[in-house]
């Protein structure tokens, strides 16, 4: 089970991300196979992981974050 503080790594792009407008997939696509830090992990399951340091630079926002089913993560 994922918590909060853990290292995973994002294995598995969700279904519903094909749903996202081009930017956002985007994001998505670049953060996939790379390594992240959990920050928290939702009342529904979603685990909140902190892309910031990599994404916030290259495409623009701040403190940026994606949401995973835990599925699409690997613990590390």
């Amino acid at each position: 089970m994922i918590q909060a503080g853990n290292r995973v790594r994002f294995v598995k792009m969700p279904d519903w991300v094909a749903e996202l407008p081009e930017e956002s997939r985007r994001i998505f696509e670049f953060c996939l196979g790379r390594i992240y830090l959990v920050k928290e992990v939702e009342e529904r399951g979603l685990c909140v992981v902190d892309v910031s340091p990599e994404v916030d630079e290259r495409f623009g926002g701040f403190m940026n974050d994606l949401r995973l089913e835990e599925d699409c993560l690997e613990q590390l």
